[in-house]
């Protein structure tokens, strides 16, 4: 029998999908969801109208698959980032590493990707946030009571506070390029072992300091 060929119709079609995924996440990170076009899109992925609208129905199923393969992964690993932390120090350590990693992946497209999608009003991450995160706010509840010692927190409080610590970093490695122009001047780098930590503090800090007179 001959040998099978190494890529099939399958993953040749897998394979190609993934090209227009991330050719999608690259135009969407530069021109926006409005701004973009599928023949942009397609022309960048190096395929045919036809056959982006074979994978993919329209724009807003297009941008939304982009979003979801973006998404789903980082939420598996806060999860576990969170819920294996043995307490609220290390889990808001962890926290900071994966966002530190997500935004410097596919050369930062993906920080532009976000920001645009943030800068309009998230309508498309929006409804993904409200799935995801009552699961991110018990996740963080416990470690919250465990470090600050009390068993009487008030849950809107215990939301707020995640809100709080999970918007700090999206909203810090966001703002990544320009934050970087002002250390220049000081010859220092966001990506100082010494400026991770000083955020870290000012994160638990700030956690103890809500709490403190409640």
């Amino acid at each position: 029998m001959a040998p099978r060929p190494k890529d099939s119709t399958r993953e040749k079609t897998a394979l190609k999908r993934e090209k227009i995924l991330e050719s999608a996440m690259d135009t969407f990170a530069n021109d926006g969801f409005e701004g973009a076009s599928m023949r942009q899109i397609a022309r960048a992925a190096g395929v045919n109208k036809y056959m982006l609208y074979y994978h993919f129905e329209d724009k807003k199923t297009l941008f939304e698959q982009v979003l979801d393969t973006l998404i789903r992964p980082v939420f598996a690993r806060l999860t576990g980032a969170i819920s294996d932390a043995d307490n609220l120090v290390v889990a808001v350590e962890n926290v900071f590493d994966i966002y530190a990693e997500l935004m410097s992946m596919h050369g930062g497209k993906i920080r532009s990707f976000l920001a645009r999608e943030l800068a309009a009003g998230a309508p498309r991450m929006g409804p993904l946030m409200r799935l995801k995160g009552p699961e991110i706010v018990r996740l963080w509840e416990p470690k919250l009571i465990a470090h600050l010692g009390r068993e009487d927190l008030p849950y809107q409080d215990v939301v707020r506070t995640v809100v709080f610590i999970m918007t700090t970093f999206v909203s810090t490695f966001l703002m990544e390029p320009v934050t970087q122009n002002i250390l220049d001047v000081y010859g220092l780098k966001v990506g100082d072992p010494d400026n991770r930590q000083q955020i870290i503090n000012m994160v638990i800090g700030g956690v103890e300091a809500h709490f403190a007179g409640k």
